[in-house]
Formats: structure tokens, C-alpha cells, sequence
């Protein structure tokens, strides 16, 4: 019998550019179109209910002894104390009972003092060796304030006050990132600090399990408070990067010879962290990148010696090979044979070498009987490497201010009195008080019921006035310069775009403002009336949300925060006036396109389905854009391929990537009445973009870019639940939207999928088998299945073969077979008759 010959054709998953393009981050001279005043920020909490809300601006840089003191009007007496936190210390943003650092806490006349306890979390070396109480290294603390401060009773508050701070550093902190290239090798990446002579690599292990497993678990971080784990020094570079986790020189790699390369990514495991190292001082701790949570992602190592094993002919060569990833799970990869300069040997046995798609992994096969025509077969054995072409906009904030950035930022003179700053890891304003007197009088503390903190008891309110009173404590201050920055923020008008609201996604106060800004292409944005996102972890949260989730804001390439003067800078790649002409184009298509699909009397189901197929059959994936960003190693892209990054690109001239396809898709649905989403994450490893839609109660993944035209699949993932989507390798991160509310996204239902409804997902080869024979009797030339479940490949082709010899054996002659993920694609390219 025949064997099916098998021809992996150019069938892969289109990932490139699920972000928004970026270029080497510099202001834009954007004098052009002022749009039009609209309302006032205090009029938009209005709207949202949120106009009476209680912040404190976060305080920097205060020492590591620092007391924080807070006053009340209520009498505190009345509080158990011990059952209930008035104030607690935390290193995660949501301020949960995990992430509690140890604290000292003093109750007197109607005060609350904190102040650190032992040496802290993620403390280094030289801290424990100091002795003294510190708050420890973490990049950034969070007060909790339970209590309403002004209350004349104490008053729970609904939403508790969270207070950023961070302690003073000797040299400014590295701001920490990663990268993972096209082969999927892990590094760490950091901007140059200034005044520094290198830099100090450091590495947190649980060593509460198997030290030796090679696995990589998640690690307790922030949100646990680190579990009292310590960063072990690792080594020294001058660089600012960094992948050599072996300390080996060997890159994360592992190799027999220039052949083979069995392993990468070695060594990774844990959190890391980097500081600055310069004239005998050393920088606070960066920003930690955990890199379990990315570990599915990350190959590790070949399980199986293909070149210990001597095959008969080429038809013998395995398609698949196992690959362990860094998470100690397995999957089956695709193997790519490199067969365009190969030899053939005189001694009967040619060595076939190969490579893992996706992969710096690499080796050999040993081939008996090898023809020139076998390799010329296997020379046409075209596939797609996977690309990662994640080009996304440039976040410059600083994680953290720079240690000269002052404790408190008065920026609320008037305007004629603000000092402007561009410098933002370096901003300070003039006449900034950095000092505050101590409280004279002390209390000792008693340990409490809780072994995180020490309180003593509360002392009765006589209302008589105590020294403590009288003084301005730093809570005090930070407290009343708060309320002077948003009593000035809130009368700040904000623009209205010429497009106006009615293309404008934002669900709160601060979210409106951002959008209606960034749709106008303003490229200065104050936050003054916004304390709650003076910080980088809330800011970067909301500022990419609003920029996924409105297709209207165009050609953004960057942006950063300037702690010193409340203000966010944009920047783009083109004038306002460009870009409002480009969006007059997208609203004056979209309008046109859903008036032509979207009928009188549609379900919600037709109408998400028209809209689907209108992409698949007017537009296609820029791979002219997807070549341009791997010349440019994904950092930017040429300026003709910036509409290909954006809505404009698929909407308006038909062509794009992944950003431009889900963009696109979610303002047509907008315009149809759908609810949907932009979600971003990976696909097989690769940064990619696609959507979300709503259907009953559950938000179902739609992926537009990877459809038939460009993936050579239909509907390939269509109203597929997280299950699905995470079977195919598709995950979602947390950029899309804000981290406290990813869990309103959930897709469990399979009862929408495109493949289930249509009978043609398969739970086993001889189901796969008896569908495939199905429709081909039926006389369909192209045939895609979907397993429930992973199958494997010697299997699937021997089945495939079985399946055309039962119902015309001559198809085989043309046969091709192509997989992605789970998908099957049998195209026989022959008509029968």
C-alpha cells in the first residue's frame, strides 16, 4: 500500500504585532489640531460616582526606619483592635492579607503609628548585617488605610486608602524587563543607570522543595510578601543584559557540537533581580520578573537522541520530537530537516541535520539509502518558522523614582509657579519640602494577636492638644498637598476628541481621561486629580487597558510617567492632524461596512459570524510588515508599516497584523451592539492579539487573524472557551484590561465552539479516521478536523493514509497534510469524480 507522503505546507499561526507599534521613544512636535474643551474632570467622577472617593498621593524615597503617622478625629478606643487592622503594611497593590510585611504599630491619642519591623523583606546582605529595623528591599511598599481619617465616629471605608511608597535608594534602580527572541530564549534586559560601574544579578529560590527538580514553579512574590525568601547573589556584569543563568558563557544553551544543541534556557528558574553597583555603593532591588508564570513558554531540552538511531529511508524521518518545556511539562514540536546542503555520503549513511521549529534546538538524523530526489522532497517540505514579533508601545516610566525625586511632589502652586521637568527619572519641583520633625513622644509596643504586627493600647481622647498635634507629620502633609493637587486636578479640562464619545471605550473617571486625550492625540496628560494612579504598577495597568479596548487611538509608540510633575507624556509616529484624518477614514468605513453586513433582524450569532467572514474575505496578514519588524529585532518598525499595527491597517488599506485584525474586530462589533474585548497574551510562545466576545454569561476567544486566508484554517478559534485556546497554546496575559477584573473574562462553555457545533472535533484516531473517509466520499478535496486531545503524529499520518487508500487510493499521489495545534488539514488536490 502506498504511504502518504507527508507535506507539511506553509501553514502556521500569524502572532506578529499583537501591540501597538514602537519606535524609539522621542517626543513628537504635534502642534496641529486642538481639539475642543469638554468637560471638567471633576464633572466625569461626577459621572462615575466617584467625585467623593479619599486618596493620599504615594511618598518616595523615605528612609528605611521610616514612621508613618496618621491621625484621626474618631476615638480609635472604640475599634478592636486586635480583630481589625486600622493601617497595615503590604508589598502588593491589592493590600490582601498574604502580602502583609511585618510592622510595628503605636495607638496614641487618636494616632496611628507604623514603622518596620527586623530587617524586612527581600532584604540583601548588607541590610542584615546593618542590624536596624528597615522596611527590607522590595521595590515598592503599600499602606493600608482600613479607617476613614476624618470621620467623627471610626468608619470602615467602603474601598480602603492604598499609599505607595518607597525607600530612598544609594543609586538609582534599574528598571528590569525580559525578552524572549524568536528561538525563545530567555533574558533579562535593562536600561543603563547612570553614574553606575555594573550590575549585580540576583536570583530568589523556594528551597522548600527539590532544589534539584529542573522544573520552574511559581514562586510566592509581592502578592505573599515575597515568604521571607532572600535573592542570592548570582554574578556581575557590565552588560544590560543578561542570559547566562549557567554562568558558563555558554548563553543558556547546551551542546555536544556545533550540530547539536540539546538544551536552552538553562539554569532559569525563580524571580530575578538586578542592582546598580558604583563607588562602593549598591541600589535597592529592581522590579522582580517571575519567570515560572512564563515557563509554558519557554522550551528547555530534547527528550529523545534521534541520532543515535539509524533509519531505513527518509519516509522513516519523525515529523515530531518531544521537547520539554521549562515547566517540566512535554509537547510534541515540529522538526524541521535542513536538507538543502546535505551530502550525500559514499558509505551508505547520511547524516540529515535538523532543527526544532521555534527552537535554538538542533541535531541529527542518520539515514541509509538517500537519494537526491529524497532530499529534494524534503528541501520542499515548507514550514513556517513561528515569528515573534511582539512590537509593543514603550513604557519608559521608571518603576521606581529616582532617589533625588522628592518625598512629597507640591505641584499644586499655581501654574505660572510649576517648575516643568522632561527629565522623569530625575524630576524634582521647586520649594519641595523633603523633611519632617519626629514625634517626641514614643510608646512601647506589645506584642498583639497578630504575629505581623505590635501594637500598644489605644490611649482615650481627652481633646486636649499634644506636641504630636501641633506638628506636621509627613501623613499630614502628604494628606493636605493630596487635596490641594486634586482640587486643582479635578478643574482641569479635559479635551473632547472631533470624534467624539460615541467611539470611546472607558469605564471609569481616570479611564475617560486617558482615552479622550490619547483619541486626540495629545501627547501631555495630567494626573493631578488622579492619586490612586500616580504609581507605575496602577498607571501601566489602566494606560494599556485604554489603549487595547479603543480603536481610535492611533500611532502610539510610547509613553512614561514624570513623578515630579503628575504628568503622563505620549508619544506617537504621526501629527494629531494625521491621525484624526486617519480615524475620520476608519469611522466613515466602519459605518460603511456594518451598514453592508449587519442586516434588519440578525441574532447576535449571525451578526458576530458576518463580521468574522467580512475579515477573511477582504483582508490579509502583512508579511512585508512581519519582515520589516525581524530586521528591526522587533523594536520598531519602518514608517510605511505603521498603519499594519493599528485599525487603520485593515480596515482602511485591507492589509495588517494581529493588533490592526483585533482592533478591528472590536470596533465593528462595538458599531453591531456586540460586547467584545481586545485580549493579548501568546500563542505558541509568541506575543499575539485576538478577541473576546460575550455570549450568555461567559466571554468566548475569537481569534480573526489566524482564519482561513491567512492560517489556512477556518474558524480557528471561534467561540473557543480557555480551554480550547490554552490546548492550542493560546494564553492570555494581564495587559488587556485591569488585573483586579480578569476574572470577569472566563470562557468554560464548549457549547458556542465553530467545531463542536459542526461535528467536526474528533476524541480518538479511529473518530479522526472515520470523518476524514466521511467527507471525503462526500467529494471534498479539503478536510480539517480538530482533536479533543493530543495525538500522535506516526499515528495521525498511518490513519490519514488508511483513510484516502479506503476511498481512492490515487489521491495519495497529491495528498498533503498539514497540522497546527490540534488541527488536522488534509488537502488531496484532486477532484474526484
Amino acid at each position: 500500500m502506498k504511504r502518504l507522503f507527508f507535506m507539511m505546507f506553509a501553514l502556521t499561526l500569524l502572532l506578529a504585532g499583537c501591540q501597538s507599534n514602537n519606535q524609539e521613544s522621542s517626543p513628537t512636535d504635534n502642534k496641529s489640531t486642538e481639539p475642543k474643551q469638554g468637560s471638567s474632570i471633576l464633572s466625569l467622577k461626577e459621572k462615575y460616582g466617584t467625585a467623593s472617593e479619599k486618596a493620599i498621593m504615594p511618598m518616595y524615597n523615605v528612609a528605611q526606619d521610616e514612621e508613618f503617622t496618621f491621625k484621626f478625629k474618631g476615638d480609635l478606643s472604640k475599634i478592636d483592635y486586635y480583630s481589625h487592622d486600622i493601617i497595615s503594611v503590604h508589598t502588593d497593590i491589592k493590600g490582601l492579607e498574604a502580602s502583609k510585611v511585618r510592622w510595628l504599630v503605636d495607638y496614641k491619642d487618636n494616632s496611628v503609628s507604623v514603622k518596620p519591623m527586623s530587617w524586612g523583606v527581600l532584604s540583601s546582605d548588607s541590610m542584615r548585617i546593618k542590624g536596624q529595623s528597615s522596611w527590607g528591599g522590595a521595590p515598592i511598599y503599600y499602606i493600608r488605610l482600613n479607617y476613614d481619617p476624618d470621620a467623627e465616629n471610626p468608619t470602615l471605608l467602603d474601598e480602603p486608602i492604598i499609599i505607595p511608597f518607597t525607600v530612598k535608594s544609594e543609586l538609582p534602580v534599574p528598571n528590569l524587563r525580559y525578552e524572549i527572541d524568536k528561538d525563545r530564549r530567555f533574558k533579562l534586559v535593562w536600561d543603563k543607570v547612570e553614574g553606575a560601574t555594573g550590575y549585580k544579578i540576583y536570583n530568589r529560590l523556594d528551597f522548600r522543595g527539590n532544589i534539584f527538580d529542573n522544573t520552574n514553579l511559581p514562586l510566592p512574590g509581592a502578592e505573599r510578601a515575597y515568604d521571607d525568601t532572600t535573592p542570592l547573589f548570582v554574578t556581575t556584569t557590565t552588560e544590560t543584559t543578561f542570559n547566562d543563568f549557567m554562568k558558563d558563557g555558554r548563553g543558556g544553551l547546551g551542546f555536544y557540537d556545533d550540530i547539536i544543541t540539546s538544551h536552552q534556557n538553562l539554569g532559569l528558574k525563580g524571580e530575578y533581580y538586578v542592582t546598580a553597583i558604583g563607588n562602593g555603593k549598591e541600589s535597592n532591588f529592581s522590579n522582580g520578573v517571575a519567570t515560572a508564570p512564563l515557563a509554558t513558554q519557554l522550551p528547555s531540552a530534547t527528550k529523545e537522541q534521534l541520532y543515535l538511531n539509524k533509519l531505513k529511508n527518509v519516509n522513516e524521518l519523525p515529523q515530531k520530537i518531544t521537547v520539554e518545556y521549562n515547566d517540566g511539562s512535554l509537547a510534541r514540536e515540529t522538526v524541521v530537516y535542513d536538507a538543502a546542503n546535505v551530502k550525500i555520503s559514499e558509505f551508505n549513511e547520511t547524516d540529515i541535520p535538523f532543527h526544532v521549529k521555534g527552537t535554538a534546538l538542533k541535531s541529527y538524523v542518520r539515514v541509509e539509502n538517500v537519494t537526491q530526489e529524497d532530499l529534494d522532497k524534503l528541501t520542499q517540505q515548507r514550514v513556517a518558522d513561528s515569528s515573534n514579533g511582539f512590537v509593543e508601545p514603550k513604557n519608559n516610566t521608571p518603576y521606581v523614582p529616582a532617589p533625588d525625586v522628592p518625598t512629597i511632589i507640591k505641584n499644586n502652586d499655581t501654574p505660572s509657579e510649576v517648575e516643568e521637568h522632561s527629565d522623569s527619572s530625575s524630576a524634582t519641583t521647586e520649594n519641595n519640602d523633603t523633611t519632617r520633625e519626629e514625634a517626641a513622644d514614643q510608646t512601647v509596643s506589645e506584642s498583639a494577636s497578630d504575629p505581623s504586627k505590635e501594637t500598644s493600647a489605644p490611649e482615650t481622647d481627652t481633646g486636649a492638644a499634644t506636641d504630636t498635634d501641633s506638628q506636621q507629620n509627613l501623613v499630614d502633609e502628604q494628606k493636605s498637598n493630596t487635596e490641594q493637587n486634586v482640587e486643582q486636578g479635578n478643574q482641569e479640562i479635559v479635551p473632547e476628541p472631533a470624534t467624539g464619545d460615541d467611539f470611546m471605550n472607558a469605564d471609569s473617571a481616570l479611564e475617560e481621561v486617558l482615552a479622550k486625550n490619547m483619541i486626540a492625540a495629545q501627547d501631555s496628560i495630567s494626573l493631578k486629580a488622579f492619586p490612586e494612579a500616580q504609581n507605575f504598577t496602577t498607571l501601566s495597568d489602566v494606560v494599556l487597558k485604554v489603549m487595547y479596548q479603543n480603536p481610535l487611538i492611533l500611532g502610539v509608540e510610547g509613553f512614561e510617567y514624570n513623578y515630579g510633575t503628575l504628568t503622563l507624556s505620549i508619544h506617537y509616529n504621526e501629527t494629531a492632524a494625521d491621525i484624526q484624518k486617519k480615524q475620520n477614514e476608519i469611522i466613515a468605513k466602519a459605518q460603511e461596512v456594518v451598514a453592508s453586513i449587519i442586516k434588519q433582524g440578525m441574532s447576535d450569532d449571525e451578526k458576530r459570524k458576518v463580521i468574522y467572514d467580512y475579515l477573511n474575505d477582504n483582508a490579509k496578514y502583512d508579511d512585508a510588515a512581519l519582515e520589516n519588524a525581524e530586521q528591526n529585532n522587533f523594536k520598531h518598525v519602518d514608517a510605511q508599516f505603521n498603519d499594519s499595527f493599528t485599525t487603520y491597517g485593515i480596515l482602511v488599506k485591507g492589509v495588517g497584523v494581529c493588533a490592526s485584525y483585533a482592533s478591528v474586530y472590536k470596533l465593528l462589533s462595538d458599531l453591531s451592539g456586540l460586547e467584545s474585548i481586545v485580549v493579548t497574551g501568546a500563542s505558541s510562545g509568541v506575543p499575539h492579539a485576538w478577541n473576546k466576545v460575550k455570549i450568555g454569561n461567559e466571554w468566548l476567544n475569537v481569534d480573526a487573524t489566524n482564519n482561513l486566508t491567512n492560517s489556512g484554517i477556518p474558524y480557528f478559534l471561534y467561540n473557543a472557551n480557555d480551554e480550547t485556546a490554552a490546548s492550542q497554546k493560546t494564553i492570555a496575559d494581564k495587559d488587556y484590561w485591569l488585573d483586579s477584573e480578569l476574572g470577569l473574562f472566563k470562557g468554560e462553555s464548549d457549547a458556542n465552539d465553530y467545531y463542536v457545533q459542526n461535528g467536526l472535533e474528533v476524541d480518538s484516531i479511529n473518530d479522526y479516521k472515520s470523518k476524514t473517509e466521511t467527507h471525503l466520499k462526500k467529494g471534498e478535496a479539503s478536510v480539517v478536523l480538530r482533536f479533543a486531545s493530543p495525538v500522535d503524529f506516526d499515528e495521525l499520518l498511518n490513519a490519514t493514509t488508511e483513510a484516502v487508500t479506503a476511498v481512492n487510493e490515487a489521491l495519495l499521489d497529491n495528498a498533503e497534510l498539514a497540522t497546527l495545534g490540534s488541527y488536522v488539514l488534509l488537502e488531496t488536490k484532486s477532484e474526484q469524480k
